[in-house]
């Protein structure tokens, strides 16, 4: 098939877009022709074998409006067996809405406020007209398929899980071993992993930390005043080591329609601890790793800590059953239906 893939960037630092570059090699693997129409693509994954790229022109100051222009216009020149979108353009028959709802969004982190920014505005008509455009759409979790239903009015909306890499994300005790020494850090190890420190709840997380545990911050935001027990990472390059030496992950966010950092966490036999307004918490294995306050997150943090090797042991049996394969085979499934 020939099948066009629609996004702003074509790159690895997000979550939606990791899953597109990664669902793009899978095609060409499968033997498809992929065609990923975008704006932006990281200068390392230019050459991404059999995947052929058309720029899609953005202006300033209205960025997002132009590239929905520029999608349509790509879209109307070339002929392809099947269209799937993973951003705020129209005309897909497959629609994959890895952000969710921004209404829902809106209305979790900011549940006492009345008004809306113009900016806000504009991305919730984009984004419900990108949902209804299509003819199916994919939320990664219930929690996103409820917003887009309610929200949007969406008419057919599928869940179909994250996958996990779970050869890149794995145990293991010498990395453990080397990254705890290189930071030289002793007693438990909590991390924050993730951008967008406010969304992502790293007030929450700092104010659950239990005396003499260590909380590393590993994400890219404005400057954080913490104590000395925080120690912020920057953006993570690596994340699979920085799990593999922690103790247990914690994300205390505000709203997430599927953090893909929690199954990372649980692929490395870590377990996690996050909040009902994260999708990802439909699949943790135990109801205490789901919390809503502070004090619920500290207690969360020592039982964790207190579960040993069994613990370890079925956070990773749980990872096991979202492969990227298994992902990728249902999206792909769900694309050559709404194709017809």
């Amino acid at each position: 098939m020939k099948i066009a893939l629609v996004h702003r960037r074509f790159t690895t630092h997000g979550g939606t877009e990791r899953y597109l570059v990664g669902f793009a090699r899978w095609l060409v693997a499968e033997g498809h022709d992929v065609h990923v129409l975008c704006n932006e693509v990281r200068a390392d994954l230019r050459a991404t074998p059999g995947v052929h790229f058309e720029h899609l022109p953005m202006l300033r100051p209205a960025k997002l409006l132009s590239l929905w222009a520029s999608a349509s216009r790509a879209l109307g020149r070339a002929s392809y067996d099947a269209v799937m979108g993973f951003g705020r353009t129209p005309g897909h028959q497959l629609f994959r809405a890895g952000g969710g709802s921004h209404v829902d969004a809106l209305r979790r982190m900011h549940p006492l406020r009345r008004w809306i920014s113009p900016e806000d505005w504009v991305e919730m008509r984009m984004d419900r007209a990108a949902v209804r455009s299509a003819r199916v759409c994919i939320a990664n979790s219930a929690l996103g398929a409820r917003g887009l239903v309610e929200d949007y009015g969406a008419t057919r909306v599928e869940v179909v899980y994250n996958g996990v890499d779970l050869q890149r994300f794995r145990p293991d005790p010498s990395v453990r071993a080397a990254v705890r020494g290189e930071r030289a850090v002793q007693g438990p190890v909590a991390l924050f992993l993730g951008t967008g420190f406010q969304r992502k709840g790293l007030d929450v997380a700092i104010a659950a930390l239990p005396p003499g545990w260590t909380l590393w911050v590993a994400g890219k935001d404005r400057p954080w005043k913490a104590p000395a027990c925080v120690r912020f990472l920057g953006p993570a390059t690596d994340p699979e080591r920085l799990l593999q030496a922690a103790d247990v992950m914690i994300l205390p966010t505000r709203y997430d329609p599927f953090a893909n950092a929690c199954l990372e966490a649980l692929a490395t036999g870590i377990p996690t601890l996050t909040t009902p307004s994260n999708g990802a918490a439909e699949v943790l294995p135990h109801p205490w790793m789901v919390a809503e306050t502070v004090d619920a997150f500290r207690d969360g943090l020592l039982a964790a800590e207190a579960g040993g090797v069994a613990l370890r042991d079925t956070c990773r049996a749980t990872a096991e059953r979202f492969t990227t394969h298994a992902s990728y085979t249902r999206a792909f499934a769900l694309l050559q239906e709404a194709s017809r």
